[in-house]
């Protein structure tokens, strides 16, 4: 079996498990039969389980397979990648300074309507890594970097939805107000009306943070991944 359908199958593996254990039928089941930290434990180490041998298959086999299209070469392609990748990664790292009431481990209680980070998307940190895949996604036109990186940007967006829909359910009413004024396309709340940007809210400190980690990858990346 070549590398890039390895990955692949593996991939589908990872979205399967991270999604089917927070299922409105099994995740009940599961939190009252294990508690709620062990099942979120149990849930981390599976998602984990599953997503190194697709990390580690990937990394000795990159840029192979069939050539499926070749954008990097195109300076607004080039461009548009490095700045979805640049925020993306800006926002995985400071969305734990605002963790979001959809989020999975999200804790109970009295919840308003949008702030800081979740006016822009209501997935900050989980969205953000499916846009990182579609970043590279742009610029890496081989079979086995489609496969990753397409990968992620599937179980990125397929798990948002998956997530907003359960938490729609099961948790009607405390997180009507949130739904009503984020998205989870980013802006998508604010360029329809349903929302707006609040500059003083937003995390400053941990967005500095997340630009500074970006550039310093960025600048090694060639050294890291040649």
């Amino acid at each position: 079996m070549p590398a890039w359908s390895q990955i692949l199958c593996w991939m589908f593996v990872f979205g399967l498990t991270h999604m089917a254990p927070a299922s409105v039928a099994l995740r009940p089941r599961l939190v009252a039969l294990l508690g709620q930290g062990p099942y979120l434990g149990l849930y981390s180490l599976i998602s984990l389980a599953t997503f190194v041998p697709a990390v580690r298959i990937y990394l000795n086999n990159i840029h192979t397979g069939p050539l499926l299209w070749q954008l990097g070469d195109l300076p607004a392609v080039h461009i548009a990648a490095l700045a979805l990748a640049g925020a993306s990664f800006t926002f995985v790292v400071a969305a734990p300074a605002q963790p979001s009431p959809a989020s999975i481990g999200a804790r109970g209680g009295s919840v308003g309507g949008a702030y800081g980070l979740t006016r822009i998307t209501r997935h900050p940190m989980f969205l953000s890594m499916g846009l990182w895949g579609l970043a590279h996604v742009l610029v890496n036109g081989f079979a086995s970097d489609v496969a990753f990186f397409g990968g992620l940007f599937a179980v990125g967006l397929i798990g948002c939805m998956h997530q907003d829909a359960r938490k729609r359910i099961t948790e009607k009413g405390r997180l009507d107000a949130f739904f009503a004024e984020t998205s989870l396309l980013p802006f998508g709340a604010i360029l329809s009306g349903r929302g707006r940007l609040v500059l003083s809210e937003l995390p400053w400190p941990a967005l500095a943070v997340g630009v500074a980690v970006a550039t310093i990858l960025y600048n090694l990346h060639d050294w890291m991944f040649a």
